[in-house]
């Protein structure tokens, strides 16, 4: 199962938004009771160490990535890898002349990093500030792997990331079409077989299988552009190996979704998408397909469980039955946390538990962040006045196994992994302060 989640708020500001990011999972024993990490109580968990604080820059990163040993930070001017087992920074790659890093995407089990970069790379203030070089990029010691170009950005590009990395391919958007390379060595690999009167926005790439989003149909095109004014969002499925189409479908079902909806990817396999109903951002569902294809009873932001509202849709989670969310409860008491843990199941959409009132999986505590494998589903809290905490439950039944407290003010946090008993926080979108890349804890 690989889990994808675009534009996850920064910390306890849920409000806040980022382009998308992949979460990328490792083994987490220590989440597992049987390897011991958490006691019984609030025990609290000590730092074992601690990344220097960022300089002050510009306000903006694009993804923090654990790959083997190696923990990987990205932002506008660099790419910095970290010792996992020390926090030491282990290398760098900056950019070449003053190009920037528009995006950045992984996939971590081949220890290969794909950015995009603008500019031409000159000594001088770049001209060209297109985002229209892929680089590939080795996470174990940070050499350059291969450089290939992308498609000139349209007027009428219906969406932006134009790279995802997974299942061994780096999928690239050039000139309308899907291409894929070997992540390693950036050698050609496949084009996608689109679906007629189609053209490709954001893919996602996993193990089994790259989605990807579609603009499709549309008769309202006075200007003769690419993408007709009502031409209706689809989502598609590809093979990995070969690029061959498995299926593609209309993303609302009988509710058409225009193509310049908010949609982001919550997982690609399974294909999970939070999209809403128009570009405004309001309503909207989470939408997900089987196999072959076959669409899932949408879930609905708003219904009886409570409301997701228009910042939150990405912070959610899934694995290959339910979609973990925490929607505002559907009347609030002053002792409620902000919201409340709540599991789906993807075949039916209903909710297994969680979600109301009197049913708080968090105790109280406002939930930012989730970590869903191995059967175990992780939630960082927080709450006005006690520490941060990491809590552990029972993803099929939602109750609580384990707790444990953090011994400081973790100010933002936008990704969570483990490594080898060890919980580290990432962080790479509060530059304005001057943020921590990397904290380790460990238990006492």
């Amino acid at each position: 199962m690989t889990t994808l989640v675009n534009g996850i708020p920064s910390g306890r500001r849920i409000g806040r938004r980022t382009l998308a990011t992949s979460a990328t999972l490792v083994a987490l024993c220590w989440l597992t009771t049987a390897c011991g990490l958490f006691g019984s109580g609030n025990e609290t968990m000590s730092v074992v160490w601690d990344t220097p604080a960022d300089r002050k820059a510009e306000p903006y990163g694009t993804g923090a990535w654990l790959s083997g040993d190696t923990l990987v930070r990205s932002r506008f001017d660099a790419v910095t890898g970290f010792d996992a087992a020390t926090g030491e920074r282990s290398w760098e790659y900056v950019p070449p002349g003053r190009s920037s890093v528009c995006h950045a995407t992984a996939d971590t089990a081949r220890s290969v990093l794909v950015l995009v970069r603008n500019g031409d790379g000159a000594a001088s203030p770049a001209k060209d500030k297109s985002c229209t070089t892929a680089v590939g990029i080795d996470m174990k010691d940070g050499r350059r792997l291969w450089e290939a170009p992308l498609g000139e950005p349209e007027p009428r590009r219906f969406q932006d990331y134009s790279v995802s990395a997974g299942g061994g391919v780096a999928v690239l958007l050039q000139r309308d079409g899907l291409r894929a390379v070997d992540v390693r060595t950036g050698k050609p690999r496949w084009k996608a077989a689109l679906p007629k009167e189609c053209v490709p926005g954001r893919t996602a790439a996993g193990e089994r299988q790259v989605a990807a989003f579609l603009a499709c149909g549309g008769e309202d095109n006075p200007w003769d552009e690419k993408v007709a004014e009502d031409a209706e969002l689809h989502t598609a499925a590809f093979d990995p190996a070969t690029g061959a189409l498995r299926w593609s479908a209309p993303l609302g079902g009988r509710r058409a979704i225009g193509y310049d909806a908010f949609a982001a990817f919550v997982s690609a396999d399974p294909l999970v998408v939070a999209a809403s109903e128009s570009k405004d951002g309001e309503g909207g569902s989470y939408f997900s397909f089987g196999r072959d294809g076959r669409p899932n009873p949408p879930i609905d932001f708003n219904g009886p469980y409570g409301e997701i509202d228009d910042h939150g849709p990405t912070v959610a989670a899934a694995d290959d039955r339910r979609l973990y969310v925490m929607p505002e409860p559907p009347t609030r008491r002053s002792s409620d946390s902000r919201n409340h843990l709540t599991a789906f199941d993807l075949a039916t959409g209903a909710p297994v538990w969680g979600g109301t009132p009197g049913d708080d999986r968090l105790d109280g505590d406002s939930g930012y962040r989730l970590l869903v494998q191995d059967g175990t589903l992780t939630v960082l809290t927080s709450h006005r006045t006690d520490p941060s905490r990491v809590r552990v439950l029972d993803p099929a039944t939602g109750e609580q196994r384990e707790i444990r407290d953090l011994p400081d003010d973790l100010d933002s946090v936008d990704e969570i992994f483990a490594y080898k008993g060890r919980l580290v926080v990432a962080r790479y979108l509060a530059y304005e302060t001057g943020s921590r890349p990397f904290t380790s804890y460990e238990r006492r």
